[in-house]
């Protein structure tokens, strides 16, 4: 099963990635890429419209467990934790923002400030191209 947008985040990274790196990030045959005790997460707004969407890619790149009960409270105390990772760092990668849960506007600011606030050190947020948050 593919992650929502992972590709074409992968595609637009391609140019800045060496090529090792690249071959390295197009296999994902673990659901998510690593490297050097970093796990990256790729959330593609314009891929991720419904929360749904969200949920499934974090859930596979994160590698969240089954019970992972798919609500915004069960996202915060799953970023609270994440205890089977066993890189050092996560950075949630965040591209297409304006196009972010379209579907879903309702819970945008929700979401987003659940990925901000996670007390979990290991999580960085990253917005390619933002011009703005909300």
């Amino acid at each position: 099963m593919d992650v929502p947008g992972t590709q074409m985040i992968i595609t637009g990274l391609s140019g800045k990635l060496n090529n090792s790196t690249m071959g390295a990030v197009i296999q994902l045959a673990t659901g998510y890429y690593a490297e050097n005790n970093t796990r990256y997460v790729f959330l593609d707004g314009n891929a991720c419209k419904k929360m749904d969407d969200c949920y499934e890619a974090l859930q596979q790149q994160l590698s969240l467990p089954a019970y992972f009960g798919k609500n915004l409270d069960a996202l915060e105390e799953m970023l609270d934790d994440l205890e089977w990772i066993k890189e050092k760092k996560i950075k949630i990668i965040i591209s297409g923002l304006a196009s972010l849960l379209q579907q879903d506007l309702a819970k945008k600011t929700n979401f987003l400030d659940i990925l901000q606030a996670a007390a979990n050190k290991k999580i960085e947020i990253i917005y390619l191209g933002k011009t703005e948050i909300k």
